[in-house]
Formats: structure tokens, C-alpha cells, sequence
């Protein structure tokens, strides 16, 4: 029991010091060029990262593929459930999009990286994939309430997995000097990501606390619930599975915010929820870890 503990403890610790160091730089530090390294990583960073580790895994592409489309149910089915709460309380259904929504890159990445290794890495990638070419296209459509569908052709995330999977089904050689350059390029993701998200939620303050925190407990408790019956659904199990519901119930994503205050709609509550989340976070998910090892 206390070996188990430790490695859990040993698999979030890292993440945490990381979000922590960026919570003591939003306090004592310089200012935090937040945009600049939103940029960075969205733009050059977490392509290259998708890109490598899609193409050099080892895990089978028919297996990240089956991951994928589960990945793509359990947002499908959240989304509806989400809609479907906002409505019966009378908020505004657009609003799913923030619950829906999880910290999949931030925290997600690296909690199924140091919980399964690398093969862990690839699956939660291919879950991120998936949650990016939805939040790029049809979540910001809804946002937005326009159908700007452009924004596809603009977004190197997705030109960055459509290339991957090319060169998989191909069998293509992709040259030394592309892997390694995109290697080191994407080896800055990570922690640039985790001390962002704790300057970005050192910034944050917690509206409407009473609603915030109800909706948080809701929304955490149906990502649970979603994850293991999409995952028995499936028949998923070891790395897969564990990979799915911690993917699906990993905390608000912080980009959530920015999305609101680029679209210019009320972020007070979304900003809670991110908070709340995140701080919930701390006592859930090695409960989680635990469920899933």
C-alpha cells in the first residue's frame, strides 16, 4: 500500500513542482510572457511534439486508431450530457464547450507520460489529437457562434497529425535530422505547458464561489463516470484504459479562459471552474491513479 502511494506520489510530483515553480513566478518572478508561450507551443512546440512521438512510437497505429474513436465518443457523449444540464438549468448550452473541454495537453500529457512511459505518452497524445480538432473546429464554431471553418487550414496542430498518420499508413522514412530537430522541439512542451498553467492559475480568481463549486463537482464526477463506462464500452484495458479516463477527467483546460476572452463572453465562472478543478485535482486524481494502476 505505501509502495503504491509513492508511486503515484512519484507520478504527479512532477507536474505539481512544475505548475508551482509558475505560481511563484506570477508572485516573485519577471512577468510571464503568457501569449508569447501560448504561441510558442501551439504553433511550433506541441506539432513537433504530436508529429515525433506519432511517428516514432512503437504502439500500434490500429491501436491508437480504436483509442481515437473512443476518444471521439467520450466527447461526444460529454458534450451531450453537458448541453443537456446547462439547458435543464437554464444557462446558456454554449457553455458546454468549457466543460467538455479538459487540461488534456497541460496535465494530461504529463501525468500519462510518467504513469505509463512512453506508450503512455503516445495514447494520450491521440487523445489530445482528437480533442484539438474538435475545440478547433467545431468547439470554436460554437463559441464563437460563427462557422469560420477556415480556422481547420490554419492550425498546425492538426496539419501536424494528418501528416503523422500519413506517414505511419505509408511506412514512410522520415530523415534523422526532421526526427531530431522535431524531437528537441517538442521536448520543450511539457514544462513550458505545467509552469504556464500555474502562472495562469495563480492569476485566476474564483467567482460565484457556491455555483463554481457545484458545477466543478458535477462536471468532475461526469467526466468519471463517462471515462470508465466509455472505456468497458470498448473493451479497453491497461495502458488504453487508463490513458481514456485519466484523459477524461483530467481538470478544466485553462485555454477554456482564453477562448472566453477571445470571443468575449463571460469567463468569471469558467476562470472558477478552472481554479476549483485544479485544486480538486490535487486529492482526485491520485485516487484515479490509483483506480487505473
Amino acid at each position: 500500500m505505501l509502495e503504491s502511494a509513492f508511486q503515484i506520489l512519484n507520478i504527479l510530483a512532477p507536474s505539481f513542482i512544475l505548475a508551482l515553480i509558475g505560481l511563484v513566478w506570477f508572485h516573485k518572478g519577471p512577468e510571464f510572457p503568457v501569449p508569447f508561450v501560448t504561441t510558442l507551443v501551439i504553433n511550433i512546440g506541441m506539432p513537433s511534439l504530436l508529429f515525433y512521438t506519432l511517428v516514432s512510437t512503437t504502439v500500434d497505429l490500429r491501436s491508437m486508431a480504436f483509442l481515437a474513436l473512443a476518444a471521439l465518443v467520450t466527447q461526444f457523449v460529454f458534450f451531450l450530457l453537458a448541453v443537456a444540464l446547462l439547458l435543464f438549468a437554464g444557462k446558456d448550452w454554449r457553455q458546454c464547450i468549457s466543460h467538455v473541454v479538459g487540461n488534456t495537453g497541460n496535465l494530461g500529457l504529463p501525468v500519462c507520460l510518467f504513469a505509463f512511459g512512453e506508450e503512455g505518452l503516445a495514447y494520450g497524445i491521440t487523445f489530445f489529437a482528437v480533442q484539438c480538432f474538435l475545440l478547433f473546429s467545431v468547439g470554436e464554431v460554437i463559441i464563437s457562434g460563427s462557422r469560420n471553418w477556415k480556422l481547420l487550414l490554419r492550425s498546425p496542430i492538426l496539419h501536424a497529425l494528418w501528416l503523422a498518420v500519413v506517414v505511419r499508413v505509408t511506412d514512410y522514412s522520415v530523415p534523422d535530422v526532421v526526427l531530431n530537430t522535431l524531437q528537441l522541439a517538442g521536448q520543450v512542451v511539457i514544462p513550458l505547458m505545467l509552469i504556464t498553467l500555474g502562472v495562469s492559475l495563480a492569476g485566476m480568481r474564483a467567482a460565484q464561489f457556491r455555483s463554481t463549486l457545484i458545477w466543478s463537482c458535477v462536471r468532475t464526477a461526469v467526466a468519471l463516470l463517462i471515462g470508465m463506462v466509455i472505456a468497458q464500452a470498448f473493451g479497453l484495458s491497461g495502458v488504453a484504459r487508463g490513458v481514456l479516463i485519466i484523459q477524461t477527467v483530467v481538470p478544466v483546460a485553462v485555454f477554456n479562459y482564453l477562448l472566453a476572452i477571445k470571443h468575449n463572453k463571460d469567463a468569471s465562472e469558467v476562470s472558477g471552474m478552472i481554479l476549483i478543478t485544479h485544486l480538486a485535482a490535487i486529492v482526485y486524481l491520485p485516487l484515479v491513479l490509483a483506480f487505473v494502476l
